[in-house]
């Protein structure tokens, strides 16, 4: 089994030296908070599929959250892929409601899965586009980002999405996220948020890092960049459930 004692969070992605572009200047909305636990596998019987396979047959009630997915690392840093064999990530629409469901639960959750997990952490997720919907199993890229000297969590935000909305016109609607830290996860982190990329299909995110890598750029333009963020990691991701929309 796996050493838990390293406490890695997540991961990350593509970079965006985003330049001043002609989207308007917006408020950040509050977004969806999302609960994250990094886990070990610890029956040498089971594998990633088996343990996703057993959670989807779970029965989950009403405190469960509103969308829980299971994130595969494929390319991630070797620290990760040591000490943890995937992430947990549970949605839910506000602090109150993750919270009340919670403690209705305990925390027992996954206890039917042959797993250990890390401490949570929890982070707002703030969506610059819509996207396209999101299949059973899709891929994601990830990445730490640090805002530049000056500039704000705001500014980073309509820069995200002047970036989504050139994409979209040039054929591609890749979700575009800014993951903001809530509470849990490390004290002194050296991150401002985590930039994610999720296709709807793993084709649509490909294609996107193709368009960079075939010189297309989402913002154009001189001016100094707003953050700059680390080297991007990649996901698989698998939906284990999705509430009812009433």
């Amino acid at each position: 089994m796996k050493n838990k004692g390293f406490l890695t969070t997540l991961l990350v992605l593509f970079s965006f030296h985003v330049i001043p572009g002609q989207a308007q200047d917006l408020e950040i909305p509050p977004g969806a908070v999302v609960r994250m636990v990094n886990c070990t596998i610890t029956g040498d019987r089971f594998s990633f599929n088996d343990v996703v396979e057993r959670a989807r047959e779970l029965n989950f009630d009403e405190n469960a959250p509103n969308m829980i997915f299971f994130r595969q690392p494929i390319y991630t840093s070797s620290q990760y892929q040591e000490n943890w064999d995937f992430q947990i990530a549970g949605y839910y629409s506000s602090y109150t409601e993750m919270v009340d469901r919670r403690v209705a639960s305990g925390n027992d959750s996954y206890g039917r899965l042959p797993i250990s997990c890390s401490s949570p952490m929890v982070v707002r997720n703030i969506p610059a586009n819509q996207g396209d919907g999101l299949e059973a199993q899709t891929a994601m890229l990830t990445r730490f980002c640090s805002l530049n000297e000056g500039a704000s969590v705001r500014g980073a935000y309509n820069r995200l999405r002047t970036a989504a909305e050139n994409v979209a016109a040039a054929g591609n609607n890749t979700l575009l996220q800014m993951w903001l830290p809530g509470v849990g996860g490390e004290l002194n982190s050296n991150f401002d948020f985590v930039l994610a990329q999720v296709g709807s299909t793993r084709q649509e995110l490909t294609e996107r890092m193709d368009m960079q890598r075939n010189g297309f750029r989402p913002i154009q333009g001189n001016s100094s960049p707003v953050f700059s963020c680390d080297r991007p990691s990649m996901w698989a991701t698998n939906r284990i459930y999705q509430a009812a929309v009433n």
